[in-house]
């Protein structure tokens, strides 16, 4: 296990009052400050009236009342812009809002008996028996409407329902313990990998009938905290956008993750996985160039044939990482020129990239195609033809990625300045340098080619 959850015991508190509820003179108010578009449409600022106890646990009984139609008028705010036709379904709501204060003096604890329609739809959004995947729908409809929600992430969310719902069941919401989601976070961290055989042709469903799970096939340590994060954004949701009032259940859970620490290659092991390295044009040069330039495997997968060009004055070949084209850098630091060893133009680098058609051509061809086998072909493929282990003898992973820990690794070996290896392998080189770090400039194309020409295996 590359983590550990935490559980911090949880005292039985109040959460802080919510806006829409005031203490004055011993006595608890209802207080709804409307929104500014709200209130600028109807030309009413808030609503006020006395919940008539001087007991916060009475307070809350009156004042969820009240939250169905609050939540119908959140709602509006929602919107981009509200419409004239707006008004008169808005004026309903405040109308039905402001006169709920008779259903405080004839202490009626029963929810609303009016022919609108808006309050009791709501009233049934907010049921607290309420499934969790009907409120994880809500919240997608929510975020799609109103922050902009990319398909990506929609998938994403899709994803982790369905694994949810597989392993902890749906439940009503505030059945939901604190101790439910723990047990789900533990069973994601013994789950595998679903990019790798067997598993890609399996169905969640198979897979979480399997006893054991090899170690190294299972997810990293980082895709249970993902879990977790997701949660926290569904609960929060549920509390503060439909006002629910429960304890968070994701409030107690804490991560402790250790971070992923990849191992280099020595020399001989590089000679035999370069020696191996064959088959497609993909697979003879990215190999060679992730060892010699210490470039990621995204950056060198969107190569195009105008990004490999000639610059007089070093009198050298170099990679230009730009974002150009909708390409997508890790950091503003990636973008950057990397001057090309000598050695990999002896090996004719330039003349396959020359055989290559048009300038605007990505030199490896389909883009998602070798970004999707290339991990890995390198980690299971070649790796085992050239008969290196996938674990150093400190127990460090070896992947594709730790070519570029290979070339860092022997650059400061050899004694070359930290920041001409940060800039050439697109870190923050400003670290340490203070307000110095704003009068710090790129260093020359000729002064960066010292860097790879002390690369040797």
């Amino acid at each position: 296990m590359l983590h550990k959850l935490i559980h911090k015991p949880t005292r039985q508190v109040f959460r802080k009052l919510p806006s829409y509820l005031e203490l004055r003179s011993n006595t608890y108010y209802f207080r709804y400050r409307l929104p500014i578009k709200v209130a600028a449409l109807i030309n009413k600022t808030e609503i006020r009236f006395s919940l008539r106890t001087d007991s916060l646990s009475e307070a809350y009984s009156r004042l969820h009342q009240f939250i169905p139609i609050v939540n119908s008028i959140k709602r509006f705010s929602f919107q981009k812009t509200l419409k004239r036709n707006d008004k008169p379904a808005l004026n309903r709501l405040v109308k039905q809002l402001s006169e709920s204060r008779f259903d405080v003096m004839q202490r009626e604890t029963s929810a609303y008996s009016t022919p609108f329609s808006e309050p009791k739809a709501t009233l049934e959004a907010i049921n607290p028996m309420m499934l969790f995947s009907e409120i994880h729908d809500q919240l997608i409809d929510y975020k799609i409407k109103n922050k902009g929600l990319t398909d990506k992430m929609r998938d994403s969310y899709l994803r982790y329902k369905n694994l949810f719902l597989l392993i902890s069941g749906d439940k009503a919401v505030n059945l939901i313990t604190t101790r439910d989601l723990k047990n789900y976070l533990a069973k994601v961290a013994e789950l595998p990998r679903k990019n790798i055989k067997p598993y890609c042709s399996m169905t969640w469903e198979e897979i979480t009938q399997l006893e054991i799970i090899p170690d190294n096939d299972k997810v990293a340590a980082k895709t249970p905290k993902e879990h977790l994060k997701w949660l926290q954004g569904v609960f929060a949701y549920l509390i503060y956008q439909l006002d629910y009032k429960l304890e968070n259940p994701t409030k107690a859970i804490r991560m402790r993750i250790k971070p992923n620490r990849y191992g280099s290659f020595d020399d001989h092991e590089v000679n035999s996985i370069l020696r191996n390295a064959a088959g497609a044009d993909w697979q003879y040069w990215l190999p060679r160039l992730a060892f010699f330039t210490g470039a990621r495997r995204g950056e060198l997968v969107n190569l195009q044939k105008k990004n490999i060009k000639y610059h007089p004055d070093a009198q050298r070949y170099y990679l230009q990482i730009t974002n150009e084209g909708n390409k997508k850098l890790k950091t503003d630091n990636a973008l950057r020129l990397v001057p090309l060893s000598e050695k990999l133009v002896d090996q004719g680098f330039i003349k396959f990239v020359d055989s290559v058609a048009d300038d605007e051509c990505f030199i490896f061809g389909d883009v998602s195609f070798v970004t999707k086998h290339i991990t890995d072909w390198f980690n299971h493929n070649l790796l085992k033809k050239s008969e290196v282990k996938v674990y150093d003898e400190t127990g460090h992973k070896r992947v594709f990625h730790s070519t570029r820990h290979t070339f860092v690794t022997k650059a400061i070996q050899a004694n070359i300045l930290p920041q001409l290896v940060q800039e050439l392998v697109g870190h923050d080189k400003s670290s340490g340098l203070g307000i110095t770090a704003r009068y710090t400039h790129r260093f020359s194309l000729k002064e960066l080619c010292k860097v790879v020409d002390v690369i040797d295996y």
